[in-house]
């Protein structure tokens, strides 16, 4: 990899080369009459031009050069446009400027930062910025009102969600009604509730399957954590266990399942002895 040194001696030799090539030109085309408006003495200085410029260099060459012409003006475009954002969202927002003009893309006037910390002349380099000091000094109501003081400003979706979140919480102070406060006993009672309400859900959705024609899909409606809280005493251990990993195979599973679905429908009296054959 080159070094700086080497680096900036090309460069200064490509300078050195570039300049005695438009005195050669200046040379070439000095006191030819009517320059600027006969066509032939243009199309003649265009051709002495692309073969003096040209000289010494392929097409391959001057096509990259040509490239990264372009992709440099492109990069001076692009960060423009940034900066003109960049002024539009935050140039008056985050900053306290001075009458003579805003910080972003403004050549005439400075920027004087009028925070806590604004006259910190000894601030280290990377240090944090008066920009952000400012937004420090600023809580969400003072920074909304901020932004929405430009009026380039275009609040966002989140933007109209916080500021509706921030009213409904302003309404909840000045009308004095407070909640219930979360403690131990509250967050019991209200899992409790919870918990009934899903086994109702549960215990509902199962008898509407078993409704249906030759019981439907049964209690396989259900998901495994469902099936627990509605019939836990399938998922207890049978006596005589060692203790041990416990496998339960696909023919043991099915016989539980029609044994559940038998004593759903033989509720009561029912017995299927007493059928006709």
């Amino acid at each position: 990899m080159p070094s700086k040194a080497k680096k900036a001696q090309e460069k200064e030799s490509k300078k050195a080369a570039q300049k005695k090539k438009e005195k050669l030109l200046d040379d070439k085309t000095f006191g030819l009459k009517n320059k600027n408006k006969s066509s032939k003495v243009q199309a003649y200085v265009k051709s002495t031009e692309r073969s003096i410029l040209n000289a010494g260099t392929d097409a391959r060459t001057r096509q990259m050069d040509a490239q990264k012409k372009e992709q440099a003006k492109a990069r001076k475009a692009l960060k423009k446009a940034k900066e003109a954002e960049q002024a539009a969202l935050f140039g008056e927002a985050l900053m306290a400027v001075s009458k003579k003009g805003p910080k972003f893309g403004a050549k005439a006037g400075k920027v004087e930062a009028k925070g806590r910390d604004g006259g910190d002349e000894n601030e280290k380099k990377g240090g944090t910025s008066r920009a952000m000091k400012m937004m420090f000094q600023m809580d969400a109501q003072e920074m909304e009102d901020k932004l929405r003081e430009d009026p380039n400003y275009v609040p966002t979706l989140e933007d109209e969600v916080e500021s509706q979140r921030q009213k409904k919480l302003r309404e909840l102070k000045a009308s004095g009604v407070k909640g219930t406060p979360v403690t131990q006993e509250t967050f019991k009672v209200w899992q409790d509730k919870k918990r009934k309400r899903k086994e109702a859900a549960t215990k509902k959705m199962v008898e509407k399957e078993m409704k249906k024609k030759k019981g439907g899909k049964g209690l396989s409606v259900l998901s495994g954590r469902e099936l627990y809280n509605y019939k836990k005493d399938l998922f207890q251990d049978q006596e005589g266990d060692d203790g041990g990993d416990n496998v339960v195979d696909v023919n043991a599973a099915a016989e539980v399942a029609l044994k559940v679905e038998q004593d759903l429908f033989l509720e009561g009296d029912d017995d299927l002895d007493d059928l006709e054959d």
